[in-house]
């Protein structure tokens, strides 16, 4: 218990010291102008973990509907069911950093 709090607190100190922190204009007056440059590193970072995420998550789904299907096969429609569902669940997430990453760079 005492560590969550730890957690949240320590969390809730980061957004308090983040939110001022981009906030900052560069010495100029103006923000800074090579802005468009960090969100094009940034967003391949972002898809880049984004897409081991998934296919980690993929391949552990899959590996667990595999050992299931081999322990009982006449489970097969629930667990196909399920396999699927949870691959577009996943799969789904890589596709929201994607459309995220367009809109930010397309404004940015």
């Amino acid at each position: 218990m005492k560590r969550n709090a730890l957690m949240f607190l320590g969390s809730c100190m980061g957004l308090l010291l983040a939110a001022p922190a981009y906030a900052q204009t560069m010495p100029g007056g103006e923000g800074a102008g090579d802005d468009t440059k960090w969100v094009i590193i940034t967003a391949g970072f972002a898809m880049a973990i984004a897409s081991g995420v998934c296919a980690y998550a993929q391949s552990k789904a899959t590996a667990a509907a595999c050992e299931g299907l081999a322990r009982n096969p006449g489970a097969r429609p629930g667990i196909q069911f399920s396999l699927i569902l949870a691959l577009v669940l996943i799969e789904s997430m890589a596709l929201y950093t994607f459309a995220i990453i367009i809109a930010k760079v397309k404004i940015g």
